[in-house]
């Protein structure tokens, strides 16, 4: 798999938000294997991000790896990473992968409070929304954005009223992205996933109660098997790819099968 970035593009930088663990830790391990790679993860635990980055080095002992702690949904402290990421990878940024998440777990629409609504808009809708903003100045001709959102903006789904909407804004913004940022040819595209298996989202909304029985149905559903946080990441390394050259604005689910969105 060849790299996206037309700039130097021997040398793959790339910054992964949410890069802790699940889908973003998953992504950062198989950009990392890619020759003469620079990851910079972020996430919010400091001791979590070294966890991380130990790991991705012993997958990929060549790769320059380092951690930003740093919460997304400050827009000021996104300006801050943005500017670190860059002196860490030594350039401008070939990738920028969104996969920051929040804790919410599906709660009908009228038992969510404001600040709980408040809190689903800005981990994911606003956090995506600073990242590329902050980061598309500092990107490299010809680079990729990938964002992460959830099969929640196309299906409607009781209890997530809140958080569909969400992810429904970060799936339109990115569409209207991608038509700006094409003149840079930096190409702007979104994974949703539904129910991943072995992250932390998956133990949340399983573990009991509404959401239990609500994703209960979902996992019956999926009859190619739940997809493993390296099955996404697999989307998300190709559209970061040349192979996706000639892939911009596009919204695709990887859930299987739960739905045919």
């Amino acid at each position: 798999m060849t790299f996206a970035s037309t700039h130097d593009s021997a040398i793959p930088r790339v910054l992964i938000t949410g890069g802790t663990s699940g889908i973003g830790l998953a992504s950062a391990a198989r950009l990392a294997r890619l020759p003469g790679a620079r990851i910079v993860i972020n996430g919010r635990d400091a001791a979590r991000g070294e966890d991380a980055c130990a790991k991705l080095r012993g997958l990929a002992p060549s790769a320059a790896i380092a951690f930003i702690a740093t919460d997304v949904s400050d827009k000021e402290a996104v300006s801050t990473l943005i500017a670190r990421a860059c002196d860490q990878l030594n350039g401008p940024i070939n990738v920028l992968v969104n996969a920051a998440g929040g804790d919410f777990v599906p709660t009908l629409f009228h038992e969510t409070s404001l600040d709980e609504i408040e809190g689903i808009v800005g981990h994911w809708l606003l956090s995506t929304m600073y990242c590329c903003r902050a980061a598309l100045p500092c990107m490299s001709d010809g680079g990729a954005i990938v964002n992460v959102g959830s099969d929640a903006a196309k299906v409607p789904t009781p209890g997530e009223a809140a958080v569909g909407a969400a992810m429904a804004g970060i799936a339109m913004f990115s569409r209207a992205l991608a038509m700006e940022a094409k003149r840079r040819r930096i190409r702007v595209n979104v994974v949703t996933p539904s129910l991943v298996r072995d992250t932390r989202t998956f133990s949340r909304v399983t573990a009991g109660g509404f959401s239990a029985k609500l994703f209960e149905k979902a996992v019956q559903a999926a009859h190619l098997g739940l997809p493993e946080p390296d099955d996404v990441a697999a989307a998300i390394a190709f559209l970061a790819s040349r192979d996706a050259a000639h892939m911009t604005g596009q919204v695709i689910s990887v859930n299987g099968g739960i739905s045919a969105g």
